[in-house]
């Protein structure tokens, strides 16, 4: 790909530690390609220690917006001029909008989600959905505080820890009340919340590459009216998901989730939302 970079190049990033592992630079430079944008993404390393210093760089550079991943979601905060108002209740960023001199952070994991569900759930209503959700780290709390903000009817957290499943289903029915519930990972609390929801989503990291035999859940404890859903998507098919469909379920892993998130970004930046289709053969080139 021939690229003419110049002073007047739209710049946009995605900054963490490590980042070299990071998809969104296949992703948004082959959009930008695409629709013949003058524009360049790129990965940026940083240590929390010089996270200030490389955002006053940014403020000084042609900067059209950037993305954050671990571990800077939330202190990035204290570097930017304003929230949106999920981004503000979530307490986590993994969007800036760089625009008139002032960074606006935002958080769109939580409407990658929703979209990557929409085709599985059909003509199901939001209002009387049920989720269980598996674990309790920075996605998940985005998701829930999403689906939450949306309507659905409620969204039970299970954690090994109960104490930090307890603390945020706390935070979300402070801003929405009656819409979450913490469990422990006890197989009886399991079991009454399995009858309870649609969807089960595994935002822990058990079936990640390095250990692809582990699962959050038991086989037994799956039924074929559900919709499994992994967060995970490398390996693509995971354990969890692989007994799911074993059963006959309907299952999905997070790929979908990391590429929606990435349009919505990409249309905050830019005011184009791109071809989903063409936004997902990107990502699979980059996995494979």
């Amino acid at each position: 790909m021939k690229m003419n970079i110049s002073v007047n190049t739209k710049l946009y990033a995605v900054i963490g530690d490590p980042i070299a592992q990071s998809l969104s630079p296949q992703l948004h430079n082959g959009i930008f390609a695409a629709n013949d944008m003058d524009a360049v993404y790129f990965p940026i390393a940083v240590k929390s220690r010089d996270l200030e210093k490389l955002i006053q760089g940014f403020r000084l550079m042609n900067f059209g917006g950037f993305n954050i991943t671990k571990p800077h979601k939330i202190e990035i905060i204290k570097y930017l001029d304003g929230l949106d108002p999920l981004a503000e209740k979530i307490g986590a960023v993994n969007t800036v909008v760089c625009r008139d001199g002032k960074m606006i952070g935002y958080n769109t994991d939580g409407f990658g989600f929703i979209k990557s569900i929409e085709k599985k759930l059909g003509q199901q209503s939001k209002e009387e959905l049920t989720l269980l959700i598996l674990g309790c780290g920075g996605a998940v709390k985005s998701v829930a505080m999403a689906l939450a903000d949306g309507g659905i009817k409620k969204v039970i957290i299970a954690n090994r820890t109960f104490e930090k499943a307890l603390e945020l289903t706390t935070q979300i029915n402070e801003n929405w009340p009656g819409k979450a519930q913490a469990i422990s990972m006890e197989e009886s609390e399991l079991k009454k919340a399995i009858a309870e929801a649609a969807v089960i989503v595994n935002g822990t990291s058990l079936g990640m590459a390095d250990a692809p035999e582990k699962t959050p859940l038991a086989k037994s404890l799956l039924k074929k009216e559900l919709l499994v859903y992994d967060m995970i998507y490398s390996p693509p098919m995971t354990q969890l998901l692989k007994d799911a469909k074993a059963i006959g379920a309907q299952t999905e892993n997070g790929l979908e989730m990391l590429l929606y998130q990435g349009l919505l970004a990409f249309e905050l930046w830019t005011g184009i939302f791109p071809d989903p289709e063409l936004g997902k053969k990107l990502l699979e080139e980059g996995i494979g």
